[in-house]
């Protein structure tokens, strides 16, 4: 019996130590399958990083290129030397020649600020003609005449027109700055020059690092470090021992350790036209090896306390995966996936069973204005209410994602152009309805651009930047759905092509144009004045609206020209009428930089003597936001003109963050306010109550009122009941050119009340 028992107990341990290594060897196996993700999920972590970098470095390759072709072809260059006389008398002569020269190499550094500090024009004989650094042209005496002894001028030269020619990196002379240059050929009346431009290494340095992430630019041939982000951007650079393997390595890509870090690589080599010879490494700390020695187990409880350990630690690990694939594919606000999961999904579609994918993306106009308005709080609650009706709106399979700040896409997969038109025009159609936030009613105006592939691109990042074009072009004809055109796929060409049709149009007679809308009193529905808009009727792309073309003139000196040519067509008009009789005062919209020129009230008392009209006739508009921006160099040409005897007047009121003490020193008379708010004073609460607290603020220091945007009688009647001056809308008039004004006015003024149209 007692040998029985002694059986028993034998087999019982053995039974309970066999289930125990059965346990413990699959823990050991859950722990070492968890490292396993892990790694894997760092390796995919720091190849989409590296991705994400080669895509950027490569999409300004592109750009460069794009912008180099443009350059060759510029008239301001090829003009210079068509031009009669020598070079050096035509520098030393300076005037238009030169200053368009000049403009030209100028506006590459604000189309690219903060990486682009220099910029030149090189004749073939070695001589610089102009240079501009830092927005600063250079003065004739300081131009170089031994330019040939760059490393860059020889092999420029040595290739055809429109191509590029990249050096290998040094110290900038001008800047200081550690940079590589971009060169291409300029031939004209048989002469051969040079555009050549500096980018700044440091701009090519990854913004945001975390984990212990850094990314890299080193140079293959020597090891050097050249850009890092550990490290401040040197010439000298420094070596890391540890990139060896990589660099004496035979591949070009690939994800290895290196020492005590893990390493995604990827080798932009040198070409004929790019003497630089790359690495781009991303790394970060890698995960531990191998696994612990045993366990050390005095006691059953001992080791059921350790095993416990282990599966808590095991489950742990899971969730932290989880959270962190969550958190690296999801948006925290919203909860829609974020690009990095659309460029996976997109990839998978594209690449699936060979069915077409359609991409929209969706951007809301003016969200910006909410968070500087409202507040981000407010702002967040918008999205979220966007998010609910874009999800509600799209089918069923679709996958939505936030890519932007106010930017959404949608992928279809197998869906046709028809289709995915069709599905944009549901998901604005759901954005049409005002959002309530708190007491504000907001009205969301929203443009999408569709790209369909494999036609219009094969590989994800493709068909995002084709979709992101054809939105582009959306918001530049003011529709509401735009398909992607490769035709009009030109990014920063596009806006160089449009700044030199522009300018070309400020040569001409017939291509800018201004309408005028009429401004009627509220309380006897007499005409008090007209605001002058410009029209752009370009001869091959009809018309273009003002939004696509004058913010991208307002960042050149193209603004000076084309103010002058708004003025004096209003100023010719305002003349006219005068002589037929009728003193109608004229409004122009400014641009800021017009009021950071101390000469330009001079230039506009100079065309109102020319046009022999009073002062009394011209109302200059300027947004208060504008006014913010300097606000004291601003002050100053504003008290000029009016000390002259113009009238000012601040343009789209409440959008712009104008204090009192600095609204009380502005020497205006007037206010406009702007449409948002008039538009949604009869159905909301919100809006009527700022428009009467405008009102009654711009009474009491003396200002007259104009509300922008009246489109109904019961928008009128609201704004007689809270006595508003005066009133500008599509119930009155739309804006008409200066011969349909002229035939309006006869006819109204017979009435005994302007009728609405």
């Amino acid at each position: 019996m007692t040998r029985r028992a002694g059986i028993s107990r034998h087999a019982f341990a053995a039974i309970f130590l066999i289930g125990l290594l059965v346990l413990i060897s699959s823990v050991a196996a859950s722990v070492r399958t968890a490292r396993r993700e892990r790694i894997a999920a760092q390796d995919h972590a720091l190849d989409v990083t590296l991705g994400r970098q080669a895509e950027s470095l490569e999409h300004y390759f592109e750009r460069a290129r794009a912008i180099d072709a443009v350059l060759a072809a510029s008239p301001a260059f090829s003009d210079f030397y068509r031009a009669p006389g020598t070079n050096q008398a035509k520098i030393e002569a300076g005037g238009p020649l030169l200053r368009r020269v000049n403009q030209s190499l100028g506006y590459l550094e604000t189309l690219f600020p903060g990486r682009i500090g220099e910029a030149c024009f090189i004749d073939s004989s070695g001589a610089e003609i102009a240079r501009v650094v830092n927005g600063v042209p250079a003065a004739p005496a300081d131009l170089s005449q031994e330019e040939d002894d760059n490393a860059f001028f020889a092999p420029t030269l040595a290739l055809p027109p429109g191509q590029v020619y990249q050096a290998k990196e040094y110290e900038s002379p001008d800047t200081h700055n550690v940079v590589i240059s971009n060169s291409t050929v300029v031939t004209a009346g048989g002469h051969t020059g040079i555009v050549h431009y500096e980018i700044a290494l440091d701009s090519f340095r990854m913004t945001a690092t975390t984990g212990g992430l850094s990314a890299s630019i080193v140079d293959a041939g020597t090891g050097r470090v050249l850009v890092d982000t550990r490290t401040v951007t040197t010439l000298a650079g420094r070596t890391d021992q540890t990139l060896a393997p990589v660099l004496h390595g035979t591949r070009d890509h690939g994800i290895t350790t290196l020492g005590a870090r893990r390493a995604a690589y990827q080798r932009v080599a040198a070409t004929g036209g790019n003497a630089n010879d790359w690495y781009l490494v991303v790394s970060a700390p890698a995960y531990g090896r191998g696994w612990t020695r045993g366990l050390s187990v005095g006691s059953i409880a001992l080791l059921l306390g350790a095993l416990l350990t282990l599966l808590l630690s095991t489950v742990s690990g899971w969730r932290y995966l989880a959270s962190v694939r969550r958190s690296a594919t999801y948006d925290a606000l919203t909860g829609l996936p974020n690009r990095s999961l659309l460029t996976e999904r997109l990839g998978a579609a594209l690449h699936g069973d060979g069915r077409s994918a359609a991409l929209l993306i969706v951007d809301l106009r003016g969200f910006k204005d909410v968070n500087d308005l409202l507040g981000h709080r407010l702002g967040d609650l918008l999205l979220t209410q966007v998010t609910q009706r874009l999800s509600a709106a799209v089918p069923a399979g679709a996958t939505i994602a936030r890519i932007g700040a106010d930017d959404f896409a949608v992928l279809l997969p197998g869906a046709a152009p028809a289709a995915a038109r069709a599905v944009a025009g549901d998901l604005l159609q759901s954005l049409v309805p005002a959002f309530r936030i708190g007491e504000v009613s907001l009205k969301v105006e929203a443009h999408a651009g569709i790209a369909v592939g494999p036609d219009h691109g094969t590989d994800p990042c493709t068909l995002l930047r084709h979709a992101e074009a054809a939105l582009q072009l959306a918001v530049e004809k003011v529709t509401e759905v735009h398909e992607y055109e490769p035709g009009h796929d030109r990014g920063a060409t596009h806006r160089l092509e449009l700044l030199a049709d522009l300018s070309r149009a400020l040569e001409t007679d017939d291509q800018i144009s201004l309408h005028y809308q009429p401004k009627i009193d509220l309380g006897s529905g007499r005409l008090v004045g007209v605001e002058a808009l410009i029209r752009w009727d370009h001869p091959v792309r009809g018309r273009i609206a003002p939004d696509a073309f004058i913010p991208v003139t307002e960042s050149t000196s193209l603004i000076h020209p084309l103010t002058t040519r708004v003025l004096e067509i209003a100023l010719r008009q305002a003349a006219a009428w005068q002589r037929e009789g009728a003193d109608i005062p004229v409004a122009v919209n400014l641009s800021t930089r017009c009021l950071l020129d101390a000469g330009f009230a001079g230039h506009v008392f100079d065309l109102l003597r020319h046009h022999g009209l009073p002062a009394s006739l011209l109302k200059l508009e300027v947004t208060e936001s504008l006014v913010m921006a300097d606000p004291e160099r601003c002050l100053s040409v504003l008290h000029a003109l009016h000390d002259g005897g113009i009238r000012l007047s601040i343009d789209d009121f409440g959008t712009g963050y104008c204090s009192m003490s600095y609204l009380q020193r502005l020497p205006v008379g007037e206010l406009k306010i702007d449409k948002s708010f008039v538009q949604g004073m009869t159905g909301s609460h919100g809006d009527a109550v700022l428009v009467r607290t405008a009102v009654s603020l711009a009474h009491s220091l003396g200002l007259e009122v104009v509300a922008e945007g009246v489109e109904d009688e019961a928008t009128a009647a609201a704004l007689r009941e809270i006595n508003c001056d005066t009133a500008q809308g599509y119930y009155y008039a739309r804006p008409m050119p200066a011969g349909d004004f002229d035939r309006w006015h006869a006819d109204v003024t017979r009435a005994v009340t302007i009728p609405a149209t």
